[in-house]
């Protein structure tokens, strides 16, 4: 019954997210086309110090509920988990006000010297109003995760991507011909809006609820021990990271600049990569992006059981699920990234960056899944440690390799970093969780099978097709359809020869 619970969350959560993605996609095309690159490198400018701020403000804290929930009612103590949620609620909303109150009064400052634009000051006010909402809507993420009620999360977060796009296409015709400044404040208006309203649907969720559990909340013995325990490692990791990601976004157009790119194109190609490319590679990982999430109080409990073989058996099969996937989707953007580009940017260079960066998929995927199971392992400290050593790495490199590289530089920095961060953090789980790792039918067979299976696609069509949306999404079904014919011929023929040497012992003895 469990697992079933497990996989039907885990189905309609991918559903949902799946279609929030797919409208941020669509979303990022659209305003792309309004305030092409260079505004999309503003926007992440700004959108890198308001991530730094949110981190500051809410990190840990979804976490440290899910945590907590998930072991009080583990002990079937509901009012203790009530007592959590409120209290963690509590303290983020007066966390967040404060650093949103910073952000909004040293917003010209900030882009001013540090940002070095001051077209992005007035974006970094509106956001700033967000912060309370997005502090309040992760604590209650955290408990319908916990209460294994992801499928509610997920449809808040598509009311606020719908809000979003909404808010944005009703002011973008009085704000776009005022220049980028506006353009950018348009999108993040939508962004604090859309916050708001996320919330309200969250807490009238989580109100309703509450009825059901028919408790009251009681204080929890240590509360505040168990909270900083959980949280305090993941915060500090993730503030961290942010603050060195922030630095390191903001290097990216200097280093630029001093390898001889003017003001303009220094912006454009940040957006190219980071706001264009990037997002194109990430978006498929909402196919795992659920489970990740929804291993957390799975790993939690197995810990608090006692079940070490429970988790083994977990651990293996989604680090197994995740390699295949994730090699087809490499392999899938190796092969077809120009055609993706076009079709989705009508810009062919675009494709570039993705069929570079393409590689760096199975280790990103794998990095979220594996962190998610790290976390419900209560190995936050060593999640904290090889944060610490990513993101110094990150910026070294950038600060370094930029203004003799130039773009090549960047794509560096992505490489290393992928590998260092997935590599630390996959070692330790498979120390912790005693993972099997089958080299060989997780990487090396699927990547003999993502190269056959884009040859067999590109041999049957033609190789190329600007713009063409049935030519690419027939090339993309071929290459996929391929794929998963040879994984189950693969599980077939080894099933098959399993049974043969069976019968062959049996028949000897």
């Amino acid at each position: 019954m469990k697992k079933k619970l497990f996989l039907k969350n885990a189905l309609v959560l991918t559903a949902i997210t799946l279609v929030t993605r797919s409208l941020g996609i669509f979303f990022r095309i659209y305003i792309s086309g309004k305030i092409g690159a260079e505004g999309i490198g503003l926007m992440g400018l700004a959108m890198t110090v308001y991530a730094f701020s949110a981190t500051f403000a809410t990190s840990g804290i979804s976490l440290t509920v899910t945590r907590l929930v998930t072991d009080t009612l583990a002990r079937n103590n509901k009012s203790g988990a009530l007592f959590a949620v409120k209290r963690c609620v509590a303290f983020s909303v007066i966390m967040s006000t404060a650093v949103g109150i910073c952000l909004f009064f040293f917003a010209e400052d900030i882009g001013i010297y540090f940002l070095n634009d001051g077209r992005s000051v007035l974006s970094l006010k509106v956001l700033s109003a967000s912060l309370p909402f997005m502090a309040a809507s992760s604590c209650l993420r955290g408990y319908f995760f916990a209460r294994r009620q992801g499928i509610k999360t997920a449809l808040e977060q598509l009311l606020e991507q719908v809000c979003e796009i909404g808010v944005f296409m009703t002011v973008s015709l009085r704000f776009l011909p005022m220049g980028l400044e506006y353009a950018c404040c348009g999108v993040v208006l939508g962004t604090t809006l859309a916050e708001f309203f996320s919330f309200l649907f969250s807490l009238a969720l989580y109100i309703h609820d509450v009825k059901r559990l028919g408790e009251k909340s009681e204080r929890i013995p240590g509360f505040l021990r168990k909270s900083l325990a959980i949280g305090t490692p993941v915060t500090l990791s993730s503030c961290l990271r942010s603050g060195l990601s922030m630095g390191e976004n903001v290097l990216i157009p200097y280093g630029l600049k001093k390898y001889g790119a003017d003001s303009k194109t220094a912006l454009g190609e940040y957006g190219k990569i980071t706001g264009m490319a990037m997002p194109v590679l990430i978006f498929p990982n909402v196919f795992l992006y659920s489970f990740a999430m929804l291993m957390i109080p799975e790993m939690s409990e197995a810990k608090i059981s006692g079940n070490n073989k429970s988790i083994s058996r977990m651990a293996q099969r989604v680090m197994k699920f995740s390699l295949l996937f994730s090699i087809c989707t490499a392999t899938l953007f190796l092969f077809f990234g120009d055609d993706i580009a076009s079709l989705i940017y009508g810009d062919k260079n675009i494709g570039i960056f993705i069929k570079i960066l393409a590689p760096l998929i199975p280790l990103l995927y794998l990095d979220q899944v594996v962190d998610g199971m790290l976390k419900g392992l209560n190995e936050q400290l060593h999640y904290l440690m090889y944060n610490i050593i990513d993101s110094v790495t990150r910026v070294i490199l950038t600060f370094t390799l930029l203004p003799f590289m130039g773009t090549k530089g960047v794509i560096v920095v992505y490489y290393v970093s992928a590998i260092l961060n997935s590599g630390l953090s996959t070692l330790r789980l498979i120390k912790v969780a005693n993972i099997d790792m089958k080299i060989f039918q997780w990487i090396i067979l699927p990547l003999i099978f993502g190269v056959v299976s884009g040859s067999v696609s590109v041999l049957l069509l033609p190789s190329y097709s600007e713009n063409d949306f049935f030519l690419t999404a027939t090339k993309c079904v071929l290459f996929i359809c391929v794929y998963v014919f040879l994984i189950f011929l693969k599980d077939f023929l080894k099933k098959l020869f399993s049974e043969k040497t069976k019968e062959k012992g049996a028949y000897q003895r």
